[in-house]
């Protein structure tokens, strides 16, 4: 089933329900319009038939007292009553409406992207899986050599460093969840951390896919070493996963007065301007879910966007020339309260 079905049938069943509201409520002020307008009308004839007796003049004589001014005056004011009490409830209506189809939709969207989320999960653990199984009973069942035995095992290795980053990523996003994330604050030599991180991504980047450094030496600051270290990590492999194999990646660190700067530049497919607000979200992940052919959890950024607030830095998001996309991320290198 599409998502159109998934997320219209509960949409449709609140537009009935509003409809129906909408409805009722302009029929009870008709009705209530309807009998003020009788009441009137018949105290009217009353008041006519009593006056045209007693004084002996016309109807126009009557509608030039100040009985029926007086009496016309008091229908007049119940009518603007019905229909100003009539317009602020439809008016409570709407806005009511407005914000709970918004919520409804945030949520269906949410359900949607868990379901998505769920299905690519497994995905992603179960074929590094199969792969390491797959190599372990080659090497059972076959005599191989050296060399070959070695190239089996570093793919062994990828594979399960690739587990390992998915719970990791899990663990992360869990702990964001539930407000429990355990921020260690230590100096951190920051430049030594990404020559370590680029040198296990030169062993496992695909042949075609170049990386390129910029990584300025000496840049220390106070912050959480595992949380900095997913930081990279995400935005690496997100700019990996969102480029062409044969399109380079430009990754910078540097330092500017009192803030170290982060920036991964790719040449990949880019972010259209209505994805832009919905990127960090968790779960999101660019494109239509339907046809998307990047893998992903949709957890990456969003552990991006917690890490650099718990470091009380900023990330900010613009396109690249000519296509592409960059994320630029500024970070104190001091973090004096904790959150």
């Amino acid at each position: 089933m599409s998502n159109f079905h998934r997320t219209s049938r509960p949409l449709l069943f609140l537009y009935i329900i509003f409809t129906y509201v909408i409805a009722f409520s302009l029929w009870w002020a008709y009705l209530l319009h309807s009998k003020n307008k009788l009441s009137f009308d018949e105290m009217v004839d009353i008041k006519k038939s009593s006056f045209v007796t007693s004084h002996q003049g016309t109807d126009q004589d009557f509608y030039r007292t100040a009985e029926f001014l007086k009496i016309e005056d008091k229908f007049k004011r119940q009518k603007k009553m019905v229909f100003s009490e009539g317009t602020f409830f439809i008016g409570i209506l709407v806005i009511g409406f407005l914000f709970v189809r918004r919520s409804l939709v945030k949520e269906l969207q949410l359900a949607n992207r868990q379901k998505n989320f769920l299905l690519s999960i497994t995905h992603e653990l179960k074929s590094p899986l199969a792969s390491i199984k797959l190599v372990l009973q080659t090497l059972l069942k076959r005599d191989l050599e050296e060399d070959v035995k070695v190239k089996f095992l570093h793919n062994s290795l990828y594979d399960a460093e690739r587990l390992e980053g998915l719970v990791e990523n899990i663990l992360l996003a869990t702990k964001f969840d539930n407000d429990s994330y355990g921020f260690v604050k230590e100096e951190i030599e920051l430049s030594y951390l990404m020559q370590k991180l680029k040198e296990k991504f030169d062993v496992n980047q695909k042949a075609k896919l170049r990386i390129q450094y910029h990584i300025e030496e000496g840049i220390f600051m106070m912050g959480d070493k595992t949380g900095l270290t997913s930081l990279i990590v995400n935005l690496i492999e997100n700019a990996i996963k969102y480029s062409a194999e044969e399109t380079p990646i430009f990754v910078a660190l540097s330092k500017e007065g009192d803030e170290a700067i982060l920036e991964v530049k790719d040449q990949g497919f880019g972010i259209s301007e209505e994805e832009k607000e919905k990127i960090f979200d968790k779960f999101y992940r660019v494109g239509n879910e339907e046809t998307r052919q990047a893998k992903g959890t949709g957890l990456g950024l969003y552990i991006v966007k917690n890490i650099v607030n718990y470091h009380q830095g900023s990330i900010k998001m613009m396109n690249n020339t000519p296509v592409g996309m960059i994320f630029r991320i500024r970070m104190p290198l001091m973090i004096h309260d904790l959150k």
